[in-house]
């Protein structure tokens, strides 16, 4: 007789993997230790999650959600140049409080898995509200580069000053504490990249 499966277990084996990633970063995640640390089986584990790519998407995914709640609770009837520099805050916060699943969300391959529709919007949320925000300043008529184009540099800013931030690299390349420096580049993240920092 076959044993039926447990439906709480797969949020189990998530969580706990969550836990390895946030202690230790995504290289940790093994899937015998995840396993040891859940109390199931190796064998369980693929039960549920194909491989481990499967399971680094689902926590990917998890991750996603944490940074895009944040996203949400900005105000949409902000103007758009102070929806920027506020996700650009929420952005580099979310890296800052959580290293490890900022490395695991923006640094992990996705290791060449195909993206349901839900999924991609899931993973992108933040990159499509800052593009939003620059179509909208681009029908003003106060961005004059394609919001697409602008989109893309915008989170290759940001991304990058997170990333060196978080190694601790810009403050010893501009002696600054990390407060100055974020205080500099949202001044210029925030105008949509258009801008000078204060």
């Amino acid at each position: 007789m076959t044993r039926a499966a447990n439906p709480e277990l797969p949020l189990r084996i998530l969580e706990e993997a969550e836990q390895i990633v946030i202690a230790s970063g995504p290289s940790a995640l093994n899937m015998r230790a995840l396993a040891r640390k859940a109390g199931v089986t190796a064998t369980a584990i693929y039960h549920y999650f194909a491989d481990k790519k499967e399971l680094v998407l689902q926590l990917k995914l998890r991750a996603a959600r944490k940074l895009n709640e944040r996203i949400r609770r900005i105000d949409p009837a902000l103007p758009p140049h102070e929806r920027i520099h506020r996700l650009g805050q929420e952005y580099i916060g979310f890296a800052e409080e959580h290293p490890n699943l900022y490395r695991l969300l923006f640094e992990t391959p996705l290791g060449g898995a195909g993206l349901h529709k839900a999924e991609q919007s899931l993973l992108y949320f933040t990159y499509h509200v800052a593009r939003e925000a620059l179509e909208q300043l681009a029908a003003g008529g106060s961005h004059p580069v394609d919001p697409r184009y602008g989109a893309m540099m915008g989170w290759t800013m940001l991304h990058g000053f997170s990333s060196l931030l978080l190694s601790g690299s810009l403050q010893l390349a501009e002696g600054m504490d990390k407060e100055e420096l974020k205080r500099l580049f949202l001044g210029f993240y925030g105008a949509g990249g258009m801008g000078k920092a204060e």
